[in-house]
């Protein structure tokens, strides 16, 4: 765990913490495009993930270290790889200034052949 808050070190570490820990997660994307200083943005693809076709897409936010010098948001969107593969299409929207522009992706090394 890094020590200071610095976003991009904390996403890294958060992804292999994720991949390390959640068996249905096949891929992390890291999407720091719009987003705040304090702010990471995941969208995982999890194979263990409901498909909500009928819901708008919605992360859920761990306020992490809240009131310390650390304090900082982590969002996390779970999504199918069908759900995945509609995003990249642009016929499924995600959350509101959410942005694939600029995307890292943290692999799990079991499943390379999921599709970019």
């Amino acid at each position: 765990m890094p020590e200071n808050f610095d976003r991009d070190s904390w996403a890294s570490w958060y992804a292999q913490e994720h991949l390390k820990t959640d068996p249905g997660i096949k891929k992390i994307f890291y999407l720091p495009t719009n987003a705040d200083e304090r702010e990471i943005r995941f969208v995982e693809i999890n194979t263990l993930t409901g498909d909500r076709t009928e819901d708008s897409l919605e992360p859920i936010d761990f306020g992490i270290d809240t009131g310390t010098e650390n304090a900082h948001r982590l969002f996390v969107l779970d999504v199918t790889p069908a759900q995945w593969q509609q995003i990249q299409s642009e016929n499924l929207s995600l959350p509101n200034g959410w942005s694939l522009d600029d995307l890292i992706a943290f692999p799990n090394d079991q499943f390379e052949t999921l599709p970019q």
